[in-house]
């Protein structure tokens, strides 16, 4: 979808959407490192920490940036790690919510 498949309304609840993502995937994260880092106890332990956050820093990197042209996958995957809910959808047409809660169902 290029941005003129989108109207003001349309985009102005995405980028919204995407912004609360994006932050409550900040948020999880910080969650997650604090319970994990309570369990340091191995140099294994420690090298373990270090790739889930290289790997989490990849995924974050690469939903940065809001981009109409894959912004439908992207508000799916953010569903599916319960980032956001179809709640937060709400003002976008009957087509993108279809094609978003099929994308999410993967």
């Amino acid at each position: 979808m290029s941005a003129t498949d989108w109207t003001s309304e349309e985009e102005a609840v995405a980028r919204h959407a995407f912004a609360l993502g994006k932050q409550r995937s900040v948020v999880t994260l910080i969650e997650t490192l604090k319970d994990q880092s309570a369990k340091l106890d191995t140099p294994e332990s420690i090298w373990s920490l270090h790739d889930f956050l290289s790997t989490e820093r990849y995924q974050y990197e690469g939903r940065m940036e809001f981009d109409f042209s894959n912004i439908l996958f992207t508000l799916a995957d953010m569903i599916k790690q319960d980032l956001i809910k179809y709640d937060d959808l709400n003002g976008l047409n009957q087509l993108k919510l279809s094609k978003i809660k099929a994308m999410s169902m993967f």
